[in-house]
């Protein structure tokens, strides 16, 4: 179940929402973790046993790791908890990629599996690996109510795309602020709020661009232009952003119906000014997973010998690739992004630049290099990534344009205008420039409120007629 479906907001979310807020304190958890088995089983009924499964195993494996005092023994099931996580990710995310390659290498003709993926397999292992590192590391306090470590593994909003949220975020909220979780409350606004604007964003955005983008990539490379490239290479990248960023925003606002508040996950990635400086704005929460589970326990940048941290950083980007997906292509993106990143690390850019001239040409340059990442993202192989980024810089017959690409620009123009606008921070600029004035700050707040819920009700609108594309990272 998606959280555009008709069914999810007609329905599911407003028969949870009541039931949730008519239960008493203590059963609010037990509503919501019953709602998450209930969504899980409506979205991947396949495998609800599994699921069920591996959450009752982690939580198991916790709680014996937070009561055992022998180190060996402690090693041992920080161990366990980790591979019995990994070992169902590996099999079904990677297993086929595994044999295919094998086949590609020593041509065997091992037959592969083809097995959909569970839902939300690679967001669940992550949480469920830092769940059991804090418990290690006693990071976290364990309390005695079960249903809060099994909530916090499984919980519906969360489950399919993220955000990471961290067991301590989620756990002291389950036991510090109940009081913050009623009907009428600021946090339930708020989250109403954040929920319309991930829809429209999903909806008017994503899918409008995901139009022009699926109709240049079904294009045959011999019949590109240079314009059409770039075309389909910039709207891929703002569709991803506003795909991705309204997953976010639905995500956080359904938390905050239910009185969770949750770390973002997107800052306006792309007016970064470096490549690094990128990665702490575009999905804030895996990055911080890696750097707090992998790059700092490798020992981060605080080595004996520089080459170590570069290869620790190699570890981190090529885990990266292949935690997005098992095809070479991603792989090829993750140490893409480690060799920029060193390189900015070895060279001290862009902070070492005197002149704002340098600074804004590096930022371009991040941004290029960006959109030229997502092209391996978006491809199924690295050869036709590779033929797609050489149509960006040479001319197909000195043409810049084909017909194709003025009907799409003419058809679209609005939403690309549109979506590039709002992937800079202009509101919160208008609402910093009215910050000292009431009237106006009133004034700028009603009409974005206004423009809100128009957008809001003309993407259900659009949802009605038939367009709801999934998301892309429904299949992570």
């Amino acid at each position: 179940m998606s959280f555009t479906s008709l069914s999810f907001l007609f329905v599911f979310l407003p028969i949870l929402l009541c039931i949730y807020y008519l239960a008493n304190d203590r059963a609010k958890e037990y509503v919501l973790l019953a709602a998450s088995l209930a969504f899980y089983a409506l979205g991947s009924l396949k495998y609800l046993v599994l699921f069920v499964i591996l959450t009752a195993a982690t939580v198991c494996v916790g709680r014996v790791l937070s009561s055992a005092s022998h180190k060996v023994a402690r090693v041992l099931l920080l161990i366990l908890g980790i591979c019995v996580n990994l070992i169902p990710l590996f099999y079904y995310k990677y297993f086929d990629f595994a044999i295919d390659t094998w086949n590609r290498v020593s041509g065997s003709d091992i037959q592969m599996r083809n097995l959909a993926l569970p839902l939300g397999i690679s967001f669940f292992t992550f949480k469920a690996i830092s769940y059991i590192v804090d418990t290690y590391k006693e990071t976290i306090d364990l309390n005695d109510r079960l249903v809060h470590d099994a909530l916090y593994l499984s919980f519906f909003a969360q489950i399919q795309s993220g955000p990471l949220n961290r067991y301590g975020e989620m756990n002291c909220e389950m036991t510090e602020m109940e009081g913050r979780r009623y009907m009428g409350g600021r946090l339930f606004s708020d989250g109403v709020y954040r929920f319309m604007i991930g829809f429209s964003k999903k909806i008017l955005l994503a899918n409008m661009l995901a139009k022009i983008v699926d109709e240049v990539y079904a294009t045959p490379m011999e019949n590109f232009t240079t314009g059409y490239a770039w075309l389909g290479s910039i709207c891929f990248s703002l569709q991803l952003f506003f795909d991705f960023s309204g997953y976010s925003d639905m995500a956080i606002g359904i938390s905050e119906m239910f009185g969770y508040p949750c770390r973002e996950n997107f800052i306006y990635p792309y007016i970064t000014e470096s490549v690094s400086k990128f990665w702490r704005r575009w999905h804030i929460s895996l990055s911080e997973w890696f750097r707090d589970y992998v790059y700092i326990p490798l020992g981060g940048s605080r080595t004996k010998h520089a080459c170590m941290v570069y290869f620790n950083l190699f570890v981190v980007w090529l885990l990266t690739g292949i935690w997005h997906g098992a095809n070479w292509t991603f792989i090829a993106w993750g140490l893409g992004y480690f060799v920029l990143i060193s390189f900015e690390k070895m060279t001290g850019w862009p902070d070492r630049f005197k002149t704002k001239f340098g600074k804004i040409i590096w930022r371009i340059i991040s941004i290029l290099f960006i959109n030229i990442q997502w092209i391996l993202f978006r491809s199924t192989n690295i050869r036709s990534a590779l033929s797609f980024v050489k149509r960006l810089f040479i001319c197909n017959y000195n043409e810049l344009t084909n017909k194709r690409m003025c009907f799409l620009m003419k058809e679209y123009w609005v939403f690309i205008v549109v979506a590039v606008l709002l992937s800079m921070p202009i509101v919160p600029m208008i609402f910093k420039k009215t910050d000292n004035h009431t009237i106006a700050k009133l004034v700028a707040e009603v009409i974005v409120g206004l423009i809100i819920v128009f957008a809001f009700i003309w993407s259900i609108s659009l949802v009605l007629s038939g367009l709801n594309n999934p998301f892309a990272y429904a299949n992570f």
